[in-house]
């Protein structure tokens, strides 16, 4: 314990005779170190910042949110943490990145001099070291864009935004689009088989003479029995042929209609559900709520020229200290 004050009180007491010994010499470092700091600063860019804020709208299907019989889904909702997921990916994706790079030319707007492969990654790296993008607590999207133009930077903010709907729009589009086609297809198909099965039960009614089985096979009945209470045998003998020319046809004719039958509601059930897809496909519903669209400010965001000179002063004083020390004790040795 007490080897431990003394060694404490030593190290105070030798901390003490240093400051004492170059206190100058120190001091001098870091206004000197402050000084070439501040002036090396004053030739870094101004950066200033842009920033949208949005919320994902959780559907963008008028007929799921509207025409459904069940409680599936509120329009009126906001994003869900899925859906927050799908624009983060978005917004970082290369698609929106390459039509921001076109859009602004930022090729030259950052001045990078070069081509092919290397200026996309160049370009690529520059943008996305320019950009943040972060979900908020509440499900939102928060996008900030730092240019040396504040006019640019609010309008890449924006734009990213533009594109993100017109892409979200797109996506919706393709998708549609290919369900509806194939519904198309299936409905053509169906009709074609329809009109087959007609123009089949047509032929049946006319190879048989049967226009409504049940009907007829009740109409037959009651003259049969009319018939064999006249004790009529001739009658008898041709009403049993069309029982049984009624009875082969009628067969026929019934597993058409009940054919017909399933493939009418499945084209009425394609009718609706290409209906509910073109409305869809068609609708205009937002896709995102901006909350706060982005403009130009003119204050500069970054560098932080006070933070960099102070941290830099302080560390080439630290170190000037270093230097210092060992060189007393060089001389110590």
């Amino acid at each position: 314990m007490h080897s431990n004050q003394e060694m404490n009180e030593f190290n105070l007491s030798t901390t003490i005779r240093f400051l004492r010994k170059y206190w100058k010499v120190l001091l001098i470092v870091f206004f000197a170190s402050a000084v070439v700091t501040g002036a090396i600063s004053l030739f870094f860019k101004n950066y200033y910042k842009a920033q949208v804020t949005l919320l994902p709208a959780d559907t963008n299907s008028v007929t799921k949110s509207m025409m459904s019989q069940m409680d599936v889904a509120d329009p009126l909702d906001f994003g869900t943490e899925k859906e927050c997921e799908h624009v983060l990916e978005l917004l970082q994706s290369g698609k929106l990145l390459s039509d921001v790079i076109a859009k602004f030319n930022l090729a030259k707007h950052y001045g990078i001099d070069a081509t092919g492969e290397e200026l996309d990654e160049k370009l690529g790296r520059k943008l996305y070291n320019n950009i943040r993008i972060k979900r908020t607590d509440n499900l939102g999207i928060k996008l900030t864009v730092w240019d040396t133009d504040p006019k640019i930077a609010a309008d890449i903010a924006n734009y990213f935004v533009e594109r993100l709907t017109a892409l979200r729009y797109e996506m919706k589009r393709l998708k549609m689009d290919s369900i509806c086609f194939s519904i198309e297809r299936s409905k053509n198909r169906i009709t074609e088989e329809i009109s087959l099965l007609m123009d089949s039960m047509n032929a049946l009614a006319a190879q048989y003479k049967i226009y409504a089985p049940d009907p007829t096979a009740e109409r037959f009945a009651q003259e049969k029995a009319k018939q064999i209470a006249a004790g009529n045998t001739a009658a008898i003998a041709r009403l049993d042929e069309k029982f049984k020319a009624l009875e082969e046809g009628g067969a026929k004719i019934d597993n058409i209609k009940e054919q017909l039958y399933f493939k009418r509601n499945t084209l009425r059930n394609w009718s609706e559900f290409l209906e509910r897809a073109k409305i869809d496909a068609e609708a205009y519903v937002p896709v995102e709520f901006v909350v706060e669209s982005a403009y130009p400010t003119y204050y500069k965001d970054k560098p932080k020229r006070k933070l960099i000179v102070l941290f830099s002063a302080i560390c080439c004083t630290l170190l000037g200290a270093v230097v210092l020390i060992i060189r007393d004790k060089a001389k110590a040795v």
